[in-house]
């Protein structure tokens, strides 16, 4: 019983840690010495470059656009402060 209770509060733990490291909300990316501050919602056929300038200049920033802040990465939508 007691190994029970360890396991399920391990499996919790772990949980927990991952579900609190996928809230980051910005990371920096710089293109051509033009930086961007990248969220967490992928440009995507449902989610275009429209909705990524739109919500973008909502927020305040001159442009936004999408892009991958690694090269492995899946393209994200990026706000840029500056035009």
């Amino acid at each position: 019983m007691v190994i029970k209770k360890t396991s399920i509060f391990f499996l919790i733990v772990i949980l927990t840690i991952l579900l609190s490291n996928s809230n980051i909300l910005a990371s920096g990316v710089e293109i051509n010495n033009v930086k961007y501050t990248c969220g967490k919602m992928l440009c995507t056929d449902r989610y275009t470059l429209y909705m990524c300038m739109t919500d973008c200049g909502g927020k305040g920033f001159a442009m936004g656009a999408c892009l991958s802040p690694t090269p492995n990465a899946p393209k994200r939508c990026c706000c840029n402060p500056y035009s």
